[in-house]
This record gives C-alpha cells, sequence and structure tokens, in this order.
C-alpha cells in the first residue's frame, strides 16, 4: 500500500515484513533541508506544492538490529521512469534488469534528482498545474522477499562492511558544481526482489530540462 501524508510517500509491504517500509520525500534542490509539501490526496498524480528541480530522498526502514554492530536496513528496488523512459538507461523498461542495471537499490541510494533521456540528464523538476510541458514521474517500488532477507541479514552478520560499490561511468550528473549522488551497484541476485509484491506511485513533475 502507497500513504501520502503532507511531506511524505510512505511505501508499505506488511504482506511482506512488517519492516519492510521506504519513505520517500521530496527537498529543491537549493535547500534540501527543507522538504516539499505534497499537494494531493491519493489520487494520481501526486502534485508537488512547488516549482523547480528537487531531489528525491529515499529512507528505507530500520529492520532488527542483528547484534551488537549492526543494524540493517530493509532493502528495496525502485524501478523509475519519466514520461515513459527509464531515469537510467533513457528506453521504456517494463521490469527489472541487470543488462545494465536499470533501477536504484535502497540502501544505499539515499537520493535521485535527475534522469536520462535523449542522450543527457535533466534534473527532476515539479511542475505548476497550469505548466504546459507537465509529465510523469513513475515510482515501482519492489521489496526484498522475506526469505531473502533474512539470508541477507546472516550475510551481513558475517562479513562487517560488506556493501555495494558505486557503478563505474554511470551517475546522474547535470554539471555545474553540484555533484549528485552515484548509481550503486546491486549486489543481490535480481531473484531476491520481490516482483509479486510492487507498489507504485506518479508523481506530476515538468517534462522539460
Amino acid at each position: 500500500m502507497v500513504e501520502i501524508n503532507e511531506t511524505d510517500l510512505v511505501f508499505a509491504f506488511p504482506e511482506v515484513d512488517e519492516e519492510a517500509i521506504l519513505r520517500a520525500h521530496f527537498c529543491p534542490t537549493e535547500a534540501p533541508g527543507q522538504r516539499i509539501h505534497i499537494a494531493a490526496n491519493s489520487a494520481a498524480p501526486i502534485r508537488l506544492a512547488a516549482e523547480g528541480p528537487f531531489i528525491m530522498y529515499l529512507q528505507p526502514n530500520d529492520a532488527r538490529r542483528d547484534c551488537l554492530y549492526h543494524s540493517l536496513r530493509y532493502p528495496f528496488a525502485l524501478l523509475v521512469s519519466v514520461g515513459g523512459k527509464n531515469a537510467i538507461t533513457g528506453v521504456p523498461s517494463a521490469t527489472l534488469d541487470r543488462s545494465p542495471q536499470n533501477y536504484f537499490s535502497s540502501p544505499p541510494q539515499g537520493g535521485i534528482d535527475g534522469y536520462f533521456s535523449d542522450g543527457r540528464v535533466h534534473p527532476f523538476r515539479a511542475a505548476s498545474e497550469a505548466a504546459r510541458d507537465q509529465t510523469r514521474l513513475e515510482i515501482r517500488v519492489f521489496p526484498m522477499k522475506s526469505k531473502a532477507m533474512a539470508r541477507f541479514r546472516f550475510q551481513t552478520g558475517l562479513i562487517p562492511g560488506w556493501g555495494p560499490s558505486a557503478l563505474r561511468g554511470i551517475t546522474l550528473l547535470h554539471g555545474g558544481e553540484r555533484q549528485c549522488e552515484p548509481i550503486y551497484e546491486d549486489i543481490c541476485s535480481i531473484g531476491r526482489w520481490d516482483k509479486e509484491h510492487e507498489e507504485r506511485a506518479l508523481v506530476c513533475v515538468g517534462g522539460g530540462s
């Protein structure tokens, strides 16, 4: 289920795991500490009460502490597209793929602020209701399977510090002085993501750069 409060989208998967909760909120690029209010109810697409470039921040729920030294966050895969085109590859994507990786893995992905299209990267932009170049930002969220999560906890406890690295050559950069967060390689097999339990949300954004 997807819940909407004043500033957050909450993707929850109680049928998978009570801890499988991902929160997403939106902040202006120039003021990342200020959350943008969501000017919508549960109807799609969702509207942001702002204009201009923004960052979508991801906050996976804290999972149970597995030992004295480890506290995990429940993992998710996110398939993100703008105007029907995948944010990473720039082509339509119907499902998760690893060749090349066309989805974000959170954690460690903490934020997303742009998408690839027509040979270059564009920043996410909130659009006013009157904007003519509106399009849709689609967010599809897949939790890790409950059995895979149990094994992931076990593996992480065995190997402290084990984690993903950034994919070489794949970074959503818009130019200028600000450096965007790289896209991280998924360290899990694609079969660990629960494709039978998926939630999605649509956000109205500006189609121009």
